[in-house]
């Protein structure tokens, strides 16, 4: 009966093994190179947060949804990178001990996914940015001379 009733406690204490220990929120950092951007964070469709400047950190809440990073910087062309979160196998550990309502909550709260702590962005210079003024013709720096009519 004893043991009956440590069971019964113990499958209590199992719902949601990832929220518990995971977590249902993380830091991610995002850097770029250069650093210095200004760069955006959203989730499907909805924004999260922003960076500016770069390298710095975000506290996102964990989801089963992509995150996406998009980055400026004065003199670079913009820059997108897309995050997916892998799957954290501590939701495991509620199949095998019984608690299915455990994998409910950890579902729920998105618990059992993570996304990489660390977002990296190679941003490539603009062209149009690096190359010189092209150099204006003549006639629109000095007006043209008009010819003088003399009448006699």
């Amino acid at each position: 009966m004893r043991r009956f009733i440590m069971v019964g406690m113990l499958s209590l204490l199992l719902p949601g093994c990832a929220t518990l220990f995971e977590g249902t929120s993380q830091s991610v950092t995002v850097e770029t190179d250069p650093s210095g951007a200004d760069c955006t964070i959203d989730r499907h469709g909805t924004h999260i947060g922003q960076e500016n400047p770069t390298p710095g950190s975000i506290h996102v809440d964990k989801s089963k949804d992509d995150l996406s990073v998009q980055c400026k910087h004065v003199g670079y062309l913009p820059a997108t990178v897309t995050e997916s979160p892998k799957f954290q196998g501590t939701t495991f550990g509620n199949i095998v001990a019984g608690g299915l309502v455990g994998v409910v909550v950890d579902a729920a709260s998105g618990a059992n996914f993570e996304y990489p702590n660390d977002v990296k962005i190679n941003m490539a210079p603009d062209p149009a940015a690096a190359a010189p003024a092209a150099p204006q013709p003549m006639s629109t720096i000095i007006p043209p001379i008009s010819p003088v009519s003399y009448r006699r």
